[in-house]
């Protein structure tokens, strides 16, 4: 399952402009709760291929697909927001 981009863009868009107005230790614990939120999902998906199923193929785990998705985009954008504030 792969979220609409658009949905994904105008998400981020809002999320990035939060971010920035933020102190940079704020954006800090976010970017640790994003990961730890990405790390939580990812493990998930691994046990589910552990289990030998295919959370990326079919209906079963489209839900888990979906976060998976989300929590990245999340993460990246606060990863984006903590280091491009440190950037000259």
């Amino acid at each position: 399952m792969e979220l609409p981009e658009e949905l994904v863009d105008s998400f981020a868009s809002l999320d990035r402009a939060r971010l920035t107005r933020m102190s940079e230790p704020a954006r800090e614990s976010q970017l640790t709760a994003r990961q730890i939120l990405l790390e939580y999902v990812e493990a998930l998906w691994e046990d589910v291929q552990r289990s030998g199923e295919r959370p990326d193929i079919g209906d079963k785990y489209e839900a888990l697909a979906t976060v998976r998705e989300l929590a990245r985009s999340l993460s990246e954008v606060a990863f984006d927001a903590v280091y491009d504030s440190r950037s000259p």
